[in-house]
């Protein structure tokens, strides 16, 4: 009885093998290209992107329209060079001029 087990076993095992390897085979990971994809599309400017986050239009990002933007709040203070609570368009405009273009 313990033999008919073991070569049933066998069997299985000889059989099951090349199935289980064949469709393991079916999900191996290809290569990745790990070079970063260039947009094909333009990034925004400073200036679009200063109109989009100026919501009242009044020429300024406050507090409450960056809070609007995650990152921005992160950097605000930074931007914000006269400390008035407001990013003017002139203090956006120097702050980018100085970030080095992504590539």
């Amino acid at each position: 009885m313990l033999t008919q087990r073991l070569i049933c076993a066998a069997l299985s095992l000889s059989v099951l093998t090349p199935l289980v390897a064949g469709a393991a085979g079916a999900f191996t990971p290809v290569a990745v290209d790990t070079q970063p994809q260039r947009s094909t599309e333009p990034e925004p400017d400073a200036n679009y992107v200063f109109g989009l986050l100026d919501r009242d239009g009044d020429g300024r990002i406050d507090g409450i329209e960056a809070r609007a933007s995650g990152p921005l709040v992160k950097y605000f203070g930074d931007i914000d060079t006269d400390r008035d609570g407001k990013i003017s368009r002139a203090e956006w405009a120097a702050y980018f001029e100085h970030q080095t273009p992504r590539a």
